[in-house]
C-alpha cells in the first residue's frame, strides 16, 4: 500500500493530467454533450431555457474549455442573445469562469506538467514575464487587452505561477470588459438592433488600441527580455 501512495505522489500531476484528459475525451463522446458548432446553435440552446437563459449562457460559457470549442461563437451570441445590460454581464461572468477553472485546474498539477510537454520557449517566456509578483498585476492586464495571446492558455499559465488568485481574478475582469462590451453591441448589430459600422469601430477600438501600445511601448521589450533570460 505504502508503494502505490508513493507512486500516486511521485506521479501526481502525470496522473491528473490522464484524468483531466479522460474527462474531456468523455465530454466530448458522450451523447446528449451540447457542442455548438455555431451561433445559430447557441442561441437555439440558450432560448429553449426559457428566463434561466442567461444562467444557462453562463455556466456553458465556464465550462467551454473542456467542450473544447472557441469562445468567438459565444461572444458574439451574447449579443444576439440579449440586450447590453443583460448580455454585457453575463460575457463577463462566462468569461471570467472559464478563467478561473483553467487557473485552478493549472494549479491541481496538471498545468506544469502541460508547460513542460506542450509550452515550449513561448511558454516558458509568458511564464517567466508573469512570475515577477511586484510587477504580474499590471502584465497579466495587458496578457488580457492585446489580443495577440491565447485567453485558454493564459489561465493555465498564470496557474503555474505564484500569482495571488485575486490579481488573476481582476485583471481577467478588467481585461474582458473592453471586448465584452464590443462583442455585444456587434451581437446586436448582428441581430438587427443597432449599427454594423459603429459596432466594428467599438471592436476596433477595444483590441486596436491595447495592440498599438504593446507594439510601440516598452511592455512587449520586457516580455522580449524574458525569452532571453529563459534561454
Amino acid at each position: 500500500m505504502n508503494h502505490i501512495f508513493r507512486f500516486l505522489s511521485v506521479h501526481r500531476r502525470a496522473i491528473l493530467l490522464v484524468v483531466y484528459i479522460c474527462f474531456i475525451a468523455a465530454l466530448w463522446y458522450l451523447p446528449g454533450v451540447f457542442h455548438p458548432k455555431s451561433v445559430e446553435d447557441v442561441r437555439q440552446w440558450v432560448m429553449g431555457f426559457g428566463v434561466w437563459g442567461p444562467a444557462a449562457y453562463v455556466m456553458l460559457y465556464t465550462v467551454r474549455p473542456l467542450l473544447l470549442f472557441p469562445s468567438l461563437i459565444l461572444n458574439v451570441a451574447a449579443g444576439i442573445l440579449f440586450p447590453p445590460v443583460i448580455g454585457i454581464p453575463c460575457l463577463t461572468a462566462g468569461g471570467l469562469g472559464s478563467a478561473i477553472l483553467l487557473f485552478y485546474m493549472a494549479r491541481s498539477g496538471i498545468g506544469s506538467e502541460f508547460l513542460d510537454l506542450h509550452g515550449g520557449k513561448w511558454g516558458g517566456r509568458i511564464h517567466q514575464y508573469l512570475s515577477d509578483n511586484a510587477k504580474n498585476f499590471r502584465r497579466m492586464l495587458w496578457l488580457r487587452t492585446v489580443p495577440l495571446f491565447p485567453y485558454d492558455v493564459i489561465s493555465l499559465v498564470a496557474g503555474c505561477t505564484k500569482m495571488r488568485f485575486i490579481t488573476f481574478a481582476v485583471t481577467t475582469l478588467l481585461g474582458i470588459l473592453p471586448g465584452a462590451v464590443a462583442y455585444n453591441v456587434l451581437g446586436d448589430a448582428l441581430g438587427g438592433n443597432s449599427g454594423f459600422v459603429f459596432s466594428v469601430c467599438l471592436l476596433i477600438i477595444a483590441f486596436g488600441v491595447p495592440f498599438v501600445f504593446w507594439c510601440f511601448g516598452g511592455e512587449r521589450k520586457l516580455l522580449k527580455s524574458a525569452e532571453q533570460k529563459e534561454k
